[in-house]
Formats: structure tokens, C-alpha cells, sequence
């Protein structure tokens, strides 16, 4: 692949780091940034996150350095996510692939058939119901049952979704974090990371992915193939060249390259 012939480095790098992450040309890159877990902390509930009030600000500055190459990339559904990005209107990729918004038009993908995904949300809220400490989470184009309320649940969420999965054609079970995940099968951010570099506004810019969690694995993968910059935040093992502690690490070095 042209990525893996070039590699990206020199015209593309400063020499310097922050917090051991090198420091990038930003008029030259395509930012990817993960949300929960990487932009900010994760919480017991989705809808129970706490959001930086200079994450807005934040953003719209790394647009702008990048000429608008900034695409928010995450495993939440796109009407979700928007309500915590102020005015940012770049890019977004939700359901780890399964949406996209570019040029303000949300597009879900072609295999999430809605009458399907809105029976596999209604049987995943009657489970959950009757499990205290199982969070039922639908998206438009799947269904997620997180267990972080109680680990000890995680066999039986696994158990119920894999049992989906058998009997639903089409859609695949994922592992994140304290949750499992059925979404279409194809999918993943790497796949959307790769289809978006294509794009002329993109290509020939170096990919950089900021990610957290097992499912941002294969996109950390393939960003480093691409001699691009990968940055896991969080513990855990990875294909990333580099690696933040926490979200407020990240934000932190986002905001040191602005400002350079």
C-alpha cells in the first residue's frame, strides 16, 4: 500500500515530544481521536460522563491547524455523541464504523436493517431488566450490554449476546470495555480509517489515532503500518508506539500541540 511504501516522517515530525509522544505537523496530518476512555473518563454510565469545558475549544482549534482533518471516531452512535462536541462539525465515525457524518450528513451502514437492530435492542432491554447491574445501551445500528455495574454479570451478558449474534445473521459480537458489543459484521474503525484516507481531502497526510480500548486495537495496528502515529491511552497492551495514562494526558498533549 502507498502508506507502507512512504512511511511518514521528516517533513511530517518536529523533533520534539511531549509527554514522550512525538510532535507532529498538524497542517500535514489526519487527527483520529477515540472519545470515551480517550477524550474523556469513562463512567459507571454512558450518560453519566463528566465532558472538559475546554474540550469545545480544543477542537475547533485542532481543525483548524489541520484544515479540518479532525474526525471524532467512536463507538458511540452519532445522535449520541454530537450532544457532548459543542460546534464542532468535522467528521464523525460512530458504531466503530457503522455511521459516518461527513458534510453534516449522518449515513448508517447498509447492514444495519433498523426493524432487525430495533428487535435486538428490545430483547437486550427485557434481559437487562431482569439482571440488576446489566446496562442496555441501543444504537442505530446495534446494541451494547455493559456490565461495569456488575462484573460479575459479564459471563451471562457474554452468554445472552453471543446467543444473538448465532441466530441474527449479519451481525458480530465485539468485546470492549466492561461491555459486550453486537454491531454489523466488516466493520471497524480501521476499515472507516482506511476508506477516509482515500478521500482526496485526506490523502497524502500522515493518519494519527489516539485510542483506549481492545477495539481500537486493530486501528492502532493499521496507523502504525501506515508509518503513521499511534497513542494508546490507558493500560493495557497494544500495537501503539506510544502511550498516555488517562484522558487528561491526552487532552493535555493535544493542547501542548496547538499551542506549539
Amino acid at each position: 500500500m502507498y502508506y507502507e511504501m512512504i512511511g511518514f516522517h521528516g517533513e511530517h515530525q518536529s523533533e520534539h515530544t511531549v509527554d514522550g509522544v512525538p510532535e507532529p505537523k498538524l497542517d500535514r496530518s489526519t487527527l483520529f481521536l477515540d472519545f470515551d476512555g480517550t477524550l474523556v473518563e469513562l463512567a459507571d454510565r454512558p450518560d453519566a460522563i463528566k465532558v472538559d469545558p475546554g474540550l469545545d475549544a480544543l477542537l475547533r482549534g485542532l481543525s483548524e491547524k489541520t484544515k479540518g482533518r479532525v474526525v471524532i471516531i467512536t463507538g458511540r452512535a452519532i445522535e449520541d455523541i454530537i450532544q457532548y462536541l459543542g460546534d464542532f462539525d468535522g467528521p464523525i465515525i460512530g458504531g466503530h464504523g457503522a455511521q459516518e457524518r461527513l458534510s453534516g450528513e449522518i449515513r448508517n451502514h447498509e447492514l444495519a436493517d433498523p426493524d432487525t437492530v430495533k428487535r435486538l435492542g428490545e430483547m437486550t432491554h427485557a434481559f437487562a431488566a431482569t439482571h440488576p447491574g446489566l446496562i442496555c445501551e441501543e444504537k442505530p445500528t446495534g446494541v451494547v450490554l455493559h456490565f461495569r455495574q456488575n462484573e460479575d454479570l459479564a459471563a451471562q451478558a457474554y452468554a445472552f449476546l453471543r446467543a444473538l449474534s448465532e441466530t441474527h445473521e449479519g451481525f458480530d459480537l465485539h468485546h470492549s470495555k466492561m461491555a459486550y458489543e453486537l454491531r454489523p459484521a466488516g466493520i471497524g474503525k480501521d476499515v472507516s480509517m482506511r476508506r477516509l484516507m482515500e478521500n482526496e481531502h485526506f490523502a497524502g497526510t500522515m493518519p494519527i489515532f489516539f485510542g483506549d480500548d481492545v477495539t481500537d486495537e486493530p486501528a492502532l495496528h493499521w496507523v502504525v503500518e501506515q508509518g503513521g502515529l499511534a497513542v494508546k491511552v490507558g493500560e493495557g497492551e497494544t500495537a501503539a508506539g506510544c502511550r498516555l495514562g488517562e484522558p487528561e494526558a491526552a487532552r493535555r498533549t493535544l493542547r501542548r500541540w496547538l499551542e506549539a
